[in-house]
């Protein structure tokens, strides 16, 4: 009777502290943590040990540097029962509910304010992991556990795993699930150039940091180091994608086997910072590391500024970003191609020329409906987008993504996102066609060809790709707006239901995620399963079948889930209510983005060069004809638009001024090179210039009229000429002879000659320009006398 009751004591969510307490020897030192019973469902308690630190605090001469790994703790226990602080948040969203709404959508909104606060806590010694790990009975503890490492995403300036519980997951799918800090914005990712190199990638060398001391001591939580899975979604996908073609991922063997992106990739125009230097030295100067009113000749040391910028405190640095302008669209402080990290562009990392690195870790993609929800103003979400304001956004989207063509690029958007079937132009319809323009280029497409890339079988490889879509709708967050017309999911719908909020029984406002009903519950749990899965396997099929004890798990346990791929028609799930396999997802918007606009943007032929104006938009360089912040007119200035243009110099006569000692008529100039130069300019030789120049124009047109008549009076001779011969030669019947004038134009030997009788001779050739009309006029003279021509005579 007492081991039942000890039993019953371990699964009740008030449990006796004797149970609650874990501790794991590793390498590192033993950790001490806490068993937790998972929200919801009758799972198996979970043992989670928070805050174990992976690099060493990247502070004063370690801030904006490569992480190091932490120092051991073998002196004693690490306590791993309390969430650790998390990094510096740089560019959190608009926290006032007014000014939001004009920003973001409502639902954006709603989220920062249920993170707020699990963000106060913040630090640059932020270097820290969690681990959340199922228990097991003690027949099943010798086989390694899967892991999954999640890198948390939305943006590059902020964020945290801390606020992502993992017992959900962990124990519904029986894996290990890790979630872990990294340093955000400036502080990892402060992109620096100089002559020969670049650096700044400080924030992915936190995750390489975390993934090889993951490795080392993953065997003494249960977990299988050599079956690790890399996942985030936004910014946090971008990052996983990266790590995918990165060599620092493969020391001795690969630090992860499997990849999940959601939402996000490399390939998205945000993903990389276009040009880190500008960034780096604006905030140079707000930090006075740098002399704002810098010459072209300024040539300080990077590592002095740099070092400059470790003294400051980081009060001081958050408060300097906020004062550097990013164009819409894209990042200013994110992943750079420093040749270490990123050896490459995305585009080049992932092709199949570069090598295998890529396309040798299992993938799976997951696409929301409507990724691009939160780019959109409430506002406009809920009555409209005016035509207007619909020009400024694409006007300010063509003009940061592309240098080249641009009001043909803006003109082809426009009409590939018009709704040609309503032709009044309704303002829901026109910010229907507005989310899917951002949508398509910023999320979806880069996806699909990231896919694409990855499942080419142009060389042969053995990792498996797979795509879903998730169109799932949450009910209570569409109920916000219900009359918007906006269906499928919005951007993050997917994260809750990966972790397993909807199973939670009690729902709470302080929850970070809230408001499910049971239809959410059913596809969390399909979402877990399949997650889990292809943690286990690399097919999100395999090992386990679908449970069909459930409503939703019995619809979807005869869905085959087929590859990406060429031979299945580029395969994917579509996840709701009414799961189906489909294929091509957005093939004509994907088409557009991805074939049609870089064939239009291209710079043109180096032998017929264009003028820059030609790539230019209308109204280029006035700022009211754009949408948020549009991107700077040169790599090297501070000023989104150009100066004004220098007014014309003035004619000589108004910047010369005559000296009193000189003649009325003599004036000076000076040169640039500062030589005198005097010109003497009178009323009377300036006359005289003027009625030469027109007695020789005269002149010259009586004279090419005496030649127009003459040539005239010739051309009417010859042809009064060639009628009289004419008229002679058909009286005559000179059908067997034909001559031909001089000045008539000559005709091949072999089409003069084709009924002549006569005999040519074989030195003559009927093409040869040589053998022309004399040659012709002599053998036929030779013909008269019998006589037949010689090679001298033919040859003239």
């Amino acid at each position: 009777m007492e081991p039942i009751c000890l039993l019953l004591l371990l699964f009740l969510p008030g449990r006796t502290r004797a149970y609650d307490v874990r501790s794991v020897s590793t390498s590192w030192g033993m950790v001490r943590g806490e068993v937790v019973n998972p929200e919801g469902e009758d799972l198996p308690p979970v043992a989670q040990y928070l805050g174990i630190p992976y690099g060493v605090a990247p502070t004063g001469q370690y801030r904006f540097n490569m992480a190091i790994s932490a120092a051991k703790w073998t002196h004693m226990p690490k306590d791993s029962r309390k969430l650790p602080p998390v990094c510096i948040q740089t560019d959190m969203p608009e926290l006032s509910e007014t000014k939001a709404f004009k920003h973001t959508s409502a639902q954006r909104f709603d989220f920062t304010h249920r993170l707020l606060p699990r963000l106060k806590k913040q630090s640059e010694d932020c270097l820290y992991m969690n681990i959340y790990v199922p228990e097991r009975l003690e027949s099943s503890r010798d086989n390694y556990l899967p892991v999954m490492v999640v890198v948390h995403g939305d943006e590059y300036g902020w964020g945290t795993g801390n606020a992502f519980n993992g017992t959900t997951l962990a124990a519904y799918g029986h894996i290990i699930v890790v979630t872990l800090n990294y340093r955000l914005g400036v502080y990892g990712f402060l992109g620096r150039c100089e002559s020969s190199s670049c650096s700044g990638n400080s924030g992915i060398s936190d995750l390489v940091s975390a993934l090889t001391m993951l490795n080392v001591i993953l065997p003494s939580f249960g977990g299988d180091s050599k079956s690790v899975t890399l996942a985030g979604w936004g910014s946090g996908g971008a990052l996983v994608s990266l790590l995918m073609a990165s060599p620092l991922t493969q020391p001795g063997r690969r630090l992860f086997r499997r990849a999940i992106l959601l939402d996000g990739s490399a390939l998205s125009p945000w993903a990389i910072s276009q040009n880190p230097q500008q960034y780096f030295m604006q905030l140079a100067e707000e930090l006075a590391c740098a002399p704002k009113n810098r010459s072209s000749t300024f040539n300080e040391n990077v590592d002095t500024i740099i070092r400059c910028m470790q003294v400051h405190s980081s009060e001081n640095i958050t408060k300097a970003v906020l004062k550097i302008d990013v164009p819409t669209f894209l990042s200013g402080f994110a992943p750079i191609v420093d040749g270490q990290l990123i050896p490459n562009t995305p585009s080049v990392s992932f092709s199949t020329q570069y090598g295998s690195l890529f396309r040798e870790i299992d993938l799976l993609v997951g696409i929301s409906s409507n990724p691009s929800h939160h780019m959109i103003s409430n506002e406009d979400l809920k009555v409209g987008i005016s035509k207007e304001k619909r020009m400024k956004m694409f006007r300010s989207l063509v003009r940061n993504l592309y240098d080249y063509h641009r009001e043909e690029i803006l003109a082809s958007i426009i009409n590939e996102y018009t709704d040609w079937d309503n032709p009044r132009d309704h303002p829901k319809s026109i910010r229907n066609g507005v989310l899917n323009a951002l949508s398509d280029v910023l999320y979806t497409a880069p996806l699909i060809e990231t896919l694409r890339a990855h499942s080419s079988d142009e060389v042969r490889k053995e990792a498996n790709t797979f795509m879903f879509a998730f169109a799932h709708e949450t009910r209570s967050w569409a109920q916000e707006q219900p009359n918007s017309g906006i269906r499928g999911s919005l951007s993050g719908d997917i994260v809750p239901y990966i972790f397993g909020y909807p199973l939670a029984q009690v729902d709470s406002e302080e929850r970070l995620y809230s408001g499910f009903n049971n239809d959410d519950k059913g596809i969390s749990k399909v979402i877990m399963h399949y997650i889990s899965n292809f943690v286990k396997s690399g097919d999100p099929s395999k090992p386990g079948p679908m449970s069909k004890n459930f409503p939703m798990g019995d619809m979807f346990h005869s869905v085959a889930w087929p590859q990406f791929d060429q031979p299945n028609r580029e395969a994917y799930l579509e996840i709701t209510d009414r799961p189906r396999v489909k294929n091509y997802y957005r093939n004509a918007q994907v088409g557009f983005w991805n074939s049609f606009i870089p064939q239009l943007h291209k710079k043109g032929k180096e032998t017929e060069p264009v003028g820059e104006e030609h790539h230019l938009l209308t109204d280029h360089f006035k700022k009211e004809t754009y949408f948020g912040k549009p991107r700077h007119f040169s790599a090297f200035s501070n000023m989104p638009f150009p100066p004004p243009p220098m007014p014309p110099s003035p004619p000589p006569e108004l910047t010369t001024k005559p000296k009193t000692s000189e003649s009325p008529t003599t004036l000076q100039t000076t040169t640039e090179s500062g030589k005198v130069v005097t010109a003497n300019h009178t009323g009377t030789a300036l006359a005289v210039v003027i009625l030469v120049g027109c007695a020789f124009l005269i002149l010259n047109l009586c004279l090419l009229m005496v030649v127009r008549r003459e040539w005239g009076k010739k051309r009417r001779h010859e042809k009064k000429f060639q009628l009289q011969y004419q008229t002679y030669n058909s009286n005559h019947g000179g059908g067997a002879e034909q001559y031909n004038s001089l000045n008539s134009p000559e005709p091949l030997l072999a089409a003069s000659h084709k009924n002549s009788g006569s005999m040519r001779p074989s030195g003559i050739s009927p093409t040869c320009p040589r053998h022309g009309r004399a040659a012709l006029a002599l053998q036929n003279s030779r013909l008269t006398a019998a006589q037949a021509p010689t090679l001298e005579e033919i040859q003239v």
